[in-house]
């Protein structure tokens, strides 16, 4: 298979670690100006930390229209053709549930955190298969540098969540209860996801991860839209070069 934007080894590593960088995603200008607008739904202000009161502003909206529908560029769209396959998924036009975390109130040195891990998907019952997300992606909005609260990932958790949602066929798993039996099991190698403004982390949509502390002094904007597939995951093509990336790993897994 020809990738469009992805070496064989990008595609490689998201397979076995469970995601991939995709850097310049969208201009950084366009990131500064979703800020702005960001800024003003939380009614605070960058030059004034007097009213950052609370570690984290949940935006819990999808905000469409430019600046956030200009994120979506076909550099995004051919990188998700490279990891799900052309025409095989839906695409967006809005931004949306923005975790806007601020400085000040934990103290570094940054360290995996102890509490929040979890497989995202609380709005569908999960199947190894599911449709309901193909994909997910993590959408930087601002520097994050090291200790600025990127987002924590557990590499290879994506591999140990397909055989568990496997084992639960054909019934399926509650969300809950689908993090429930992943947390019983050790972390492989945690990294904190970081990047300048307009990257995007593409991760496989069965990672384990977490929101981290921001230890830093900037705050720390980002977003995760849901992508949801056409049609569910197909696991047993009979041209094994069909698959996606997204299904190799979880064939791959359960192989």
């Amino acid at each position: 298979m020809g990738y469009k934007v992805f070496s064989k080894g990008e595609i490689e590593q998201f397979i076995e670690d469970g995601y991939v960088v995709l850097r310049e995603a969208f201009p950084g200008s366009v990131a500064a100006e979703v800020r702005a607008r960001l800024w003003e739904k939380m009614g605070l202000r960058p030059d004034d930390p007097s009213g950052w009161k609370e570690p984290v502003v949940h935006i819990r909206e999808a905000l469409g229209g430019p600046p956030f529908s200009l994120a979506w560029t076909q550099r995004v769209w051919d990188a998700f053709d490279d990891l799900l396959g052309a025409g095989r998924y839906l695409k967006k036009d809005t931004l949306g549930w923005f975790p806007v975390a601020f400085p000040g109130f934990d103290a570094p040195p940054w360290k995996p955190p102890e509490k929040g891990w979890h497989v995202d998907g609380i709005q569908f019952h999960h199947h190894v298969y599911s449709r309901d997300q193909g994909l997910l992606p993590i959408v930087i909005l601002s520097d994050i540098g090291p200790g600025d609260g990127g987002t924590a990932i557990d590499l290879g958790s994506h591999k140990l969540a397909a055989r568990i949602m496997a084992e639960s066929e054909p019934e399926g798993l509650e969300i809950k209860e689908l993090c429930a039996r992943v947390a019983k099991h050790p972390f492989k190698r945690v990294v904190e996801a970081n990047g300048r403004a307009g990257d995007m982390f593409l991760h496989h949509p069965f990672i384990r991860h977490a929101r981290s502390a921001n230890t830093g002094k900037s705050v720390r904007f980002i977003c995760n839209p849901c992508i949801v597939l056409k049609e569910q995951m197909n696991l047993k093509r009979a041209n094994p070069a069909e698959y996606s990336p997204v299904e190799r790993a979880i064939v791959e897994a359960l192989s």
